[in-house]
């Protein structure tokens, strides 16, 4: 099996200068491997740092402690210490982080939206413009829909279009937060077929799904962040 991505030893505690300096730890030395074709569902209570990890896990936030590897091509890239211009070409190749949130980007088709990464990765405008239409469609967002800017969308199109847009072109690491938290059943099940679709195709799947169904049709293994407690 092949490793994708590895998290060795990552803590995170914040610090609350409005509240004196108070250190709040929120991971601890946490670790683990991911490989090409799993879906890995991270587990534990609001709170435990779940969305945290997938942020420190795509760079958006530094860990205390440890690194996060991540395959790009044919070498290991520590996340948290690689330069940032490198950090932006794995993220554009090899990492995507899908939210539950559409970031509006004002006059931009819906259609240009979901082609953008593709594009990116030097896929034909023609092919890309096929990819993007199958894809909204099944995802059962009107065809009007297709030629307006998504900032007026409600907030559940809205996700449909961010869904469309990473799962047009997966990357080889995909991390998930809440991806259907907003979405009707017959959506939620497409989403469901769209992940088990990318990650039998080779992609490594890390996840937050507090919908218990959708975490049991996607995950292959589980992660459990609750810390564990020493009894007195």
């Amino acid at each position: 099996m092949i490793p994708m991505l590895e998290a060795k030893q990552v803590s995170k505690a914040f610090t609350l200068h409005n509240q004196g300096g108070v250190t709040l730890p929120v991971l601890n030395n946490i670790g683990f491997t991911v490989h090409r074709g799993e879906a890995l569902v991270l587990q534990g209570p609001s709170g435990v740092g779940k969305s945290t990890l997938l942020r420190i896990l795509y760079g958006n936030y530094r860990p205390s402690t440890g690194h996060v590897m991540v395959r790009h091509g044919e070498s290991m890239v520590d996340i948290v210490h690689a330069d940032p211009r490198l950090v932006l070409q794995v993220r554009r190749k090899t990492l995507s982080y899908v939210s539950q949130f559409l970031r509006v980007i004002p006059r931009v088709s819906t259609l240009d939206i979901v082609k953008d990464p593709m594009l990116g990765r030097g896929v034909p405008d023609g092919e890309a413009t096929l990819r993007a239409q199958n894809l909204l469609a099944r995802l059962n967002l009107p065809e009007r829909l297709w030629a307006l800017p998504p900032s007026t969308f409600s907030g559940g199109e809205q996700q449909r279009v961010n869904i469309a847009r990473s799962f047009v072109d997966p990357t080889e690491v995909m991390l998930l937060d809440e991806p259907t938290a907003s979405l009707d059943a017959g959506n939620r099940t497409v989403v469901v077929e769209l992940i088990n679709e990318a990650r039998e195709k080779g992609a490594s799947i890390i996840g937050i799904f507090h919908d218990e169904a959708v975490r049991d049709s996607v995950a292959t293994r589980s992660l459990d962040l609750t810390p564990l407690k020493v009894a007195a």
